[in-house]
């Protein structure tokens, strides 16, 4: 009995992201500052092509419910930035966290489990990684596909993902 209640009340705080970045306001150098609850689950994908975006999950589960990840992409003329930390991002069919174009960003203390990637890097795409866990991805942990992107990591775990890392993927 005690199973299906939480289940329930789970259920009752499920949240989209997309929502969450809807409604959500400026703060300091953000266009977008997220601040999540630890106990919420928030669900789907959300793409960024513009503004400086910060997120933090507080530990808090983003359910991708197999579908794309969370993608990042700027050019010369739109200039695109995340910033996310300590979230536990799940379940997605292609990639927790894309990064391509001119896109910058960083990664703090969040863990990035059964995806098909991790995280992307494409094209001129400039990121940092600190003290993230990457586990049981179905393709790697992370792909960095041509030799332009930047990629700065440090503290972070590989664990039972098909591939840790590949580098200059074939696209």
């Amino acid at each position: 009995m005690l199973i299906i209640i939480l289940f329930i009340n789970l259920n009752l705080f499920s949240y989209t992201l997309q929502e969450i970045y809807d409604d959500a306001n400026s703060y300091e150098e953000y266009d977008k500052y997220l601040v999540l609850s630890q106990n919420n689950i928030y669900t789907g994908g959300l793409g960024l092509y513009d503004g400086n975006t910060y997120i933090n999950c507080n530990g808090a589960i983003i359910d991708l419910q197999e579908g794309n990840g969370i993608w990042i992409y700027a050019d010369e003329n739109n200039a695109a930035n995340l910033d996310i930390e300590e979230c536990i991002i799940t379940n997605s069919l292609y990639y927790g966290l894309s990064y391509s174009g001119e896109s910058t960003g960083s990664i703090n203390n969040c863990n990035l489990i059964n995806t098909n990637f991790g995280v992307k890097l494409f094209d001129n795409s400039n990121l940092i990684i600190n003290n993230s866990i990457f586990a049981s991805n179905n393709s790697m942990g992370i792909s960095i596909y041509t030799e332009n992107p930047i990629l700065n990591i440090s503290y972070s775990l590989f664990w039972e993902n098909e591939d840790n890392h590949l580098e200059n993927c074939p696209g």
